[in-house]
């Protein structure tokens, strides 16, 4: 009969007998120090360490073998033995599954992304052109500020931005007697106002927001017609003194920006001593500012902003109606043929060239000497009630306050309507016959105020 020899603890030789073998394995297993505590390991985990103890079973001839046999298998506590094995292999299985894992789905979420990228790049593509108009009609339906078009409440014309349109306004005193023509800045100015200031003897008051001429003058004295023209529209007067009541009236009103010239001689205004268009001029008609000396003036005196209406304006978008042109020349009887006015209409820049009734196309000088037709794009003949002004002196002055007649020339056409203004306050306004407002084309604005006592207006 096959037998087998194993070793026992003690060194000494067994020998087992192949029917008794699976019971002595278990006698042997049980006297070794692989022998397992009652309950301790499961019957898989026994199961697993017996195979493991089997698998190194081997034929054992000798003690030397028996010993080199238990010393291989000892440990110190056969009941780690099992469980430490099992749970470094599976902390180790379970990293490799989770390494597996992870590069797994690395790799999906790469594929992932990059079939988004490729599907955001055709979609893009695809949808290009209708994101293309839909920006489009934002943009056309939303305009840009730079695409805003501002106006100046001066002259109705178009500015280049918002801040334009709040600009300091200054009204200038410019006289007319022969000794002061030709005069200078009178062409670039937005609004003039016009009327008798003594003796017959006419006078404008200028009014820029825009336009900065950089020669302007003979500044002369102030009379209350036009220091009551210039109080809406909020502007900085400049003159060289002026009749009393009118003195009065803007240095004891904080609402009016007196510029008095006879305190800034030198300085802000000057004494031109050489010829202008070959003309030498002559105290009292030589003083004489530009709009770098006003704006500086302005400035220092904190006179920054001007807010006012303006007139109504016509619409630069409606079309022009078709209408009879039955005012091409108009004439202006103020005084005196050597004060009267006389307008011719040019259908081509649709504006009227400015003549004195004594002769000659009334010319304004710039600065590098070069003459300008006075050619306004409407021209308003007012009438106005004289009132005798207070004191011995005997002059008249002329209100505005109130309503009267008044013609609009404009287009080539008369419109005959009324003046209106409320106080002094308020723009002067102008209404047709059924009462709205007629409204004035773009650009210079000329208003001659005639004495209704001795004035009149023709045209044909």
């Amino acid at each position: 009969m096959d037998s087998r020899k194993k070793a026992g603890r003690d060194g000494k030789k067994i020998t087992i007998r192949d029917g008794d073998a699976d019971e002595a394995l278990k006698t042997l297993k049980s006297k070794s120090d692989f022998a397992d505590p009652v309950d301790d390991m499961s019957n898989a985990e026994e199961s697993e360490a017996e195979a493991d103890f089997l698998d190194d079973e081997q034929e054992l001839d000798n003690s030397e073998d028996i010993a080199k046999f238990l010393k291989k298998s000892k440990v110190k506590d056969s009941t780690e033995v099992p469980e430490k094995t099992d749970k470094k292999t599976r902390k180790k299985k379970a990293a490799k599954k989770r390494q597996a894992k992870i590069k797994g789905g690395i790799k999906v979420a790469l594929v992932i992304v990059f079939l988004i990228a490729i599907c955001g790049s055709l979609g893009f593509f695809l949808l290009r052109p209708k994101i293309e108009q839909i920006k489009l009609a934002k943009e056309e339906s939303t305009p840009l500020e730079s695409d805003k078009i501002y106006y100046s409440p001066l002259t109705g014309l178009e500015v280049p931005n918002q801040e334009a349109t709040t600009a300091a306004a200054t009204c200038v005193m410019i006289e007319n007697s022969p000794d002061a023509r030709p005069q200078s800045g009178l062409a670039e100015a937005g609004v003039v106002f016009e009327a008798v200031a003594e003796g017959g003897i006419t006078r404008f008051m200028a009014i820029y927001q825009e336009a900065k001429p950089q020669l302007i003058g003979p500044v002369r004295s102030l009379r209350i017609t036009y220091a009551e023209e210039a109080k809406p529209y909020q502007c900085s007067l400049l003159h060289m003194g002026g009749a009393d009541n009118a003195l009065s009236l803007v240095r004891n009103n904080s609402a009016f920006r007196d510029l008095e010239g006879m305190y800034y001689e030198g300085k802000w205004v000057w004494r031109q001593n050489t010829a202008i268009a070959g003309k030498r001029r002559y105290a009292p008609h030589n003083v004489y500012t530009n709009f770098e000396k006003l704006d500086a003036l302005n400035y220092q005196k904190g006179y920054n902003n001007s807010t006012f209406g303006g007139f109504a304006r016509v619409n630069p978008d409606d079309p022009k109606p078709e209408v009879e042109q039955n005012a091409t020349w108009i004439k202006i009887k103020m005084s005196s043929d050597l004060y009267n006015p006389t307008f011719t209409y040019n259908a081509d820049t649709n504006t009227y060239t400015r003549s004195h009734t004594s002769g000659g196309i009334h010319q304004s000088i710039a600065v590098d000497g070069s003459a300008l037709n006075i050619t306004p794009t409407v021209v308003v003949a007012a009438k106005v009630d004289a009132v005798r002004r207070p004191g011995p002196d005997g002059y008249t002055d002329y209100t505005t306050i109130g309503t009267n007649d008044a013609f609009i020339f404009q287009d080539g056409t008369v419109t005959i309507g009324k003046w209106k203004r409320d106080t002094v306050d308020n723009e002067m306004q102008f209404i047709d016959g059924d009462g709205n407002i007629i409204k004035l084309n773009r650009g210079q604005t000329w208003i001659s105020l005639y004495p209704s006592n001795s004035g009149s207006v023709d045209w044909n």
